[in-house]
């Protein structure tokens, strides 16, 4: 068996996708794109390990 390298050769406008990604996350309802976000988030931090760091905390009175 031998292997044959494959390429795709494309104009350069049909590799930027920035527009339809956009367009296709705007068209969704919210909640779908914060799933999306909460998906992405749990991808990349592991929350069994990392925690919140508290040690700064700034308090304010409110003006009222």
């Amino acid at each position: 068996m031998k292997i044959a390298p494959v390429s795709h050769k494309m104009p350069i406008k049909s590799f930027d996708e920035k527009m339809a990604d956009l367009k296709y996350w705007l068209d969704q309802s919210p909640l779908k794109r914060l799933e999306a976000v909460t998906f992405l988030i749990s991808q990349t931090v592991d929350f069994t390990t990392t925690r919140l760091d508290k040690s700064h905390v700034v308090r304010r009175k409110m003006k009222l």
